[in-house]
């Protein structure tokens, strides 16, 4: 692995959110328990996973209530259902399952009567091409120190979209405020550089870079929720709710997707 000193490489910006503040009338009445589920399933072997969970009534003083005993399923498209295992309260896997790229799969969520489905196309992978490192000098509330980017050879003529999570010392990192995502729209099948947001690194940390190639859908959904209320994950009953991909009212999303995973020893790479 080399270092990139000087290359010719665009790099995706991030997209910045504004908010606004506004009168919204709630009918309280109204106000009532929504099933949350979110549902990956990925092509490297790791089991499929579905958390089901229901909101707080908005304005509520109880937290999500994880809920026990749905009947959860997948799907290719057309084909036979595979049903999942409740490990504990709210979280069911299926095991030995393997997903294959350039298919639509979806989940089925059966509780209380009602069935949530929501689809997602796996796409093919697209690798990890290279790193880079650059040291951050830091700037007001901002620390100094080290920002990764890593760069893709882009599919020509795909529409892609990509999610890139860091880990650091085997713990995920969560910018708040922030998610990594990323769309070819206006770069389509050129050599891209996947700009890292606001994490910075030392010298003493090893990194693990995922890149995951994820559908239109979840893109979306992450999009919306940053927008909404950044990398917070707490979801409720309100009226301002991340676009999902679940029909019937369900929040949440269904991703499939394939991911490249790379390690970087910063130490190691900067003395390169």
């Amino acid at each position: 692995m080399k270092k990139f000193l000087s290359i010719g490489v665009i790099f995706i910006a991030g997209l910045a959110f504004s908010s606004c503040e506004k009168v919204i009338e709630i009918d309280l009445a109204d106000s009532k328990s929504i099933i949350v589920i979110e549902a990956t399933m990925t092509t490297n072997r790791e089991p499929f996973t579905v958390l089901v969970s229901k909101t707080s009534p908005y304005f509520g003083t109880t937290s999500s209530e994880l809920v026990s005993g749905a009947k959860v399923s997948v799907r290719a498209e057309n084909g036979k259902a595979k049903y999942f295992k409740e490990l504990s309260p709210g979280v069911y896997k299926l095991e030995k399952t393997m997903a294959l790229a350039n298919y639509w799969y979806i989940v089925d969520v059966e509780y209380d009567g009602v069935t949530y489905s929501a689809r997602s196309f796996l796409n093919e992978l697209v690798p990890i091409a290279d790193f880079s490192l650059s040291y951050f000098d830091g700037f007001g509330i901002f620390d100094s120190g080290y920002k990764v980017n890593c760069f893709i050879r882009d599919p020509i003529g795909v529409e892609n979209y990509y999610r890139m999570k860091i880990y650091v010392n085997g713990k995920l990192v969560t910018d708040e405020g922030e998610i990594n995502l990323y769309s070819d729209k206006l770069f389509d099948g050129k050599l891209i550089g996947l700009v890292q947001h606001s994490a910075v690194f030392k010298e003493t940390d090893t990194i693990i870079v995922e890149l995951q190639s994820i559908d239109k859908a979840t893109y979306d959904y992450f999009s919306t929720l940053e927008s909404i209320s950044g990398i917070e994950m707490i979801q409720s009953a309100s009226p301002a709710n991340p676009i999902s991909n679940f029909n019937n009212g369900a929040l949440g999303y269904f991703s499939a997707y394939s991911s490249d995973r790379k390690p970087i020893v910063v130490a190691d790479f900067i003395n390169k």
